[in-house]
């Protein structure tokens, strides 16, 4: 790779962003090929992330309308400080585009996070919690099927999915066949078609399995010509 060609991607995405690709001591070219290696992988675990969010979301959904007894339950149940702002903020983004606040609305604007806090110890003594649990996660084994077990599973892919979301270096992670794995199993717990959904759309073991060789192979041969 010639120099002029790396100077410029390193302008526009910045040495900062690629340094962590280098910290090993690698050249340009590897550099690149660890990058667009990363994007693949960040793409092939994108379905299931997305597959997971939706889910989750709405099982837990519908176990707070039937706990609140109205659709509206972000209204009605006792949340804290940090819960009702997330919810404030959700109505807000929906009225500054001009629509309606509606209920689905309001489940499809709340971030991931606030759907994972419902599941940690700030809430153990609400009646909601364990009726996610009970209801949501009843294939969940039993040694298994507690706050801290889940909660440190779900952290876990939330960092995954915001790491994929911004774009961040994941390649790195020695146990990222384990998070794919433990993700799938995730979305069985709560949906069994959501899970054959995903499987089949599943692409990360085959990306993941091509290292970053092939796309540093790439790299050489197409930017030698630039």
């Amino acid at each position: 790779m010639n120099n002029h060609f790396y100077s410029e991607i390193e302008c526009a995405f910045t040495s900062s962003r690629l340094s962590v690709y280098k910290q090993d001591g690698a050249d340009d070219i590897t550099c690149i090929a660890r990058y667009l290696y990363n994007i693949e992988v960040c793409k092939s675990l994108y379905s299931s992330l997305n597959i997971f969010e939706v889910t989750f979301r709405n099982a837990i959904d519908k176990v707070l309308c039937v706990v609140a007894g109205s659709d509206n339950w972000y209204d009605i149940l006792s949340l804290d400080s940090t819960s009702l702002k997330n919810i404030s903020d959700a109505k807000h983004k929906i009225q500054k585009k001009g629509k309606m606040v509606t209920h689905d609305r309001i489940v499809s604007e709340l971030t991931f996070g606030f759907w994972t806090s419902l599941l940690t110890p700030r809430y153990s003594q609400a009646s909601f919690q364990s009726k996610i649990i009970k209801t949501c996660f009843k294939t969940v084994p039993a040694a298994q099927r507690n706050i801290k077990y889940l909660q440190t599973r779900f952290d876990k892919i939330r960092i995954l999915r915001n790491r994929v979301s911004h774009h961040e270096r994941i390649i790195h992670w020695k146990d990222l066949p384990t998070q794919h794995d433990e993700l799938l199993e995730s979305i069985k717990w709560l949906d069994n078609a959501s899970y054959k959904l995903a499987c089949s759309c599943d692409k990360f073991p085959k990306v993941y399995a091509k290292s970053f060789k092939i796309y540093k192979k790439y790299v050489r041969w197409h930017w030698n010509r630039y």
